[in-house]
């Protein structure tokens, strides 16, 4: 068994063994079960599934396997000085409008100038901890539950389906031109000519007309919201094809 009795910088303080994940309201009885199924049947204790316990956080903390330790989210939450005045100029235009409704994205870079995420971490480290790395679910005393695509496209208006590979894409000779562009970013040192705050003040310029405007404006859209594990404050190359309309 793991030693527990580490510096009190080192636990947790906001986890608690009991976090109030529990069923709301009374179970529904066996019978009703049976005539309502949410999907399929229901499984009888002989079928149903035993999630092993030691796949499960919780229970390794809760049986004094290793201590609850300090959790830590780095997703960046706020939103970018400048971005929903360039997305309010940008969808000023009517054949930009017309580009991302066509490419399905139209809902969610509109969306992108409200979203202020932010994060509850005492509740996300509870919940975290009760995630299952057998069977990929959090696991609670009411049952089980996911994210899933759907909710995805439900609160991003994200498309989620597809036959192209986004990083497989051959351009032409004009969009290698722009893709140079974007490379070299903003005119400021090579260290910070990609950071999210150096770019819109660059390319966000209404007062600067360059032919690839839209294309960096898509580009800081799928760095910042999109594919932002790629980096917590600049843009990485890699998703510049992606954003060449």
């Amino acid at each position: 068994m793991a030693s527990i009795n580490l510096p009190p910088i080192m636990l947790d303080h906001l986890y608690s063994m009991d976090d109030d994940l529990k069923a709301e309201g009374p179970l529904l009885l066996l019978e009703d079960v049976r005539k309502n199924p949410v999907v399929g049947d229901e499984p009888s204790l002989e079928t149903a599934p035993v999630i092993n316990p030691a796949s499960i956080s919780k229970c390794c903390i809760e049986k004094g396997l290793f201590p609850a330790v300090p959790l830590f989210f780095q997703y960046p939450c706020s939103i970018s000085k400048g971005w929903s005045e360039w997305v309010h100029c940008e969808l000023r235009d009517p054949s930009t409008c017309n580009i991302l409704r066509r490419a399905q994205v139209l809902d969610a870079i509109f969306l992108s100038k409200l979203w202020d995420i932010h994060i509850e971490a005492k509740m996300l480290r509870h919940v975290v901890r009760r995630w299952s790395t057998a069977t990929h679910t959090f696991v609670c005393s009411w049952g089980e539950f996911t994210p899933t695509l759907e909710d995805v496209a439900n609160i991003s208006r994200l498309p989620v389906c597809g036959d192209r590979s986004p990083f497989g894409i051959a351009l032409t000779p004009e969009e290698i031109d722009s893709l140079a562009v974007l490379r070299r970013g903003a005119p400021t040192s090579p260290s910070t000519s990609l950071r999210f705050s150096n770019w819109i003040q660059y390319f966000g310029d209404a007062n600067r007309q360059s032919p690839c405007r839209l294309a960096a404006f898509i580009a800081l859209w799928l760095g910042r919201f999109v594919l932002c594990d790629f980096s917590q404050d600049c843009l990485h190359e890699r998703i510049f094809p992606l954003a060449l309309p």
